[in-house]
């Protein structure tokens, strides 16, 4: 080869050498453009805001931080700013589940009253799949607390969850017969990672998950009042101003998981790289859920999987207080995200987020064009020949709580002493819902044809039974 051909090539090597970075940092800030543009209404200096990283083949391509992380002290946000994940935070007790399943130590198909063995005998076995894929028939905590006298943002303990299924006389459905998303399942399976473990959660999880990888940042809040070093204040826009949501349980399992952007991205590198459990670990965790019938929940342990034009995604959100959280995966791609933020008041960019980091593989476009539903139409209340049938006090033996139905200028009410009042509205055949809150009543004959009770449906809880006393 004469030295000018040789020359020719090695210029043309280092052209190509010298370009690749030079394409590389185009495609990031054309990424950059796309993702401020999206996060447009959290990049100011006025509001609560947000934190988003990206993941490709374990490495982070991307990570941005946007707004205020406390509007009182003017603290910006940064990608090592602490905040509360909600519900990605199920993910990992699922993924400590199926460490301890490849290890031996549990069989995710244990009748959880073997770990749990006061838990009462409610006539049909609940599994830890159960609990997983929110299958057991269990009540749900914040719906059935909310039905006692607590409101949104009232404090929750962690044993309030053993304590809410001590008192339950039956199961809302068969175990395994219906899907209800369920936080009480996941506080159990908490408890029961301490019975097996013998230490505390938040301990074993710190010690076998969070440390190998690296994640320093992140800790589970186990007590009313937790100090947690540089975390973000969440907030809500009420009547055009932002006020403190205050997070004040000590909700285990289900959420309760403070983390950065910068400790998930190497919670999303560990799906691909595998440096805390092992190919069978992650299969374990992502293995769909099915119902009786065989019909599947897109669901794994403690995260949804799915299937779309043949691509795979794992992927859950998170809500707790003013805190909103979302994690998408690609397993095949190793592409992910995780977005977090401190209010839910400026948008839901979930869609939007998916289709700037993953659109050219996962089209979210479909996702858009189905929500465009029709705006459902209230339907009127049926008129009540005879409304004073139903006034008098009830009392539910299961919760220790009881409502009052009377009478107010021709509209019944369902009045609780520290809850306040919900007008009634008949849907025919006993059946009632309300005017300003979701639920309904469905009241309940005896023998001879007289109220005696009824049933209460508040959101995922179901079935509740009060019997009339007054």
């Amino acid at each position: 080869m004469s030295m000018f051909r040789l020359y020719a090539v090695v210029a043309c090597l280092l052209s190509l050498a010298l370009a690749q970075p030079f394409a590389v940092l185009a495609q990031e800030e054309n990424l950059e453009e796309a993702i401020d543009a999206v996060l447009e209404a959290w990049n100011t200096s006025a509001s609560p805001g947000a934190a988003v990283a990206y993941v490709d083949s374990g490495e982070v391509v991307f990570e941005k931080a946007y707004g205020l992380a406390n509007l009182e002290h003017g603290i910006t946000w940064r990608t090592d700013t602490v905040s509360d994940l909600g519900s990605v935070s199920k993910q990992f007790i699922g993924f400590a589940f199926a460490l301890l399943a490849e290890q031996g130590r549990i069989s995710l198909g244990d009748d959880i009253r073997t770990h749990l063995p006061s838990l009462p005998d409610l006539g049909a076995t609940i599994t830890i799949k159960n609990l997983f894929h929110h299958t057991s028939g269990l009540r749900e905590i914040y719906n059935t607390l909310y039905m006692v006298n607590r409101r949104p943002g009232d404090i929750i303990f962690q044993e309030d969850a053993q304590k809410l299924v001590s008192y339950q006389t039956k199961l809302q459905f068969q175990p395994g017969s219906q899907h209800l998303y369920n936080n009480t399942e996941y506080m159990l399976l908490a408890d029961i990672i301490e019975a097996v473990t013998g230490e505390q959660y938040h301990e074993w999880m710190t010690r076998n998950i969070f440390e190998p990888l690296g994640m320093m940042d992140t800790t589970i809040m186990h007590r009313q009042g937790q100090v947690i070093s540089r975390v973000a204040t969440s907030y809500v826009r009420e009547q055009g101003e932002f006020t403190q949501r205050y997070d004040n349980s000590t909700l285990q399992g289900g959420g309760g998981i403070y983390s950065t952007v910068e400790d998930m991205t190497r919670w999303i590198a560990n799906f691909s790289s595998h440096q805390v459990g092992t190919a069978q670990t992650f299969e374990i965790l992502t293995e769909s859920g099915f119902l009786n019938n065989g019909e599947s929940l897109d669901y794994g342990l403690g995260i949804g999987v799915e299937q779309r034009d043949g691509v795979e995604s794992w992927s859950h959100s998170g809500s707790s207080a003013g805190y909103r959280s979302m994690l998408v995966y690609l397993p095949e791609q190793e592409r992910g995200y995780i977005f977090m933020t401190n209010t839910p008041s400026l948008g839901a960019p979930a869609q939007t987020l998916t289709q700037a980091f993953l659109g050219d593989v996962l089209d979210t476009t479909a996702e858009e064009d189905e929500g465009e539903e029709e705006e459902e139409i209230a339907e009127a209340a049926l008129p009540l020949e005879d409304p004073t049938l139903y006034t008098g006090r009830y009392l539910s033996d299961e919760l220790e709580a009881f409502y009052r139905v009377q009478l107010d200028e021709g509209i019944l009410i369902l009045r609780h002493r520290w809850l306040g009042e919900f007008p009634m509205e008949y849907r025919g055949e006993d059946e009632f819902s309300f005017s300003n809150r979701d639920g309904s009543l469905s009241f309940v004959r005896d023998d001879s044809n007289e109220i005696s009770g009824f049933v209460f449906d508040n959101g995922r809880t179901i079935g509740v039974e009060f019997h009339r006393f007054e």
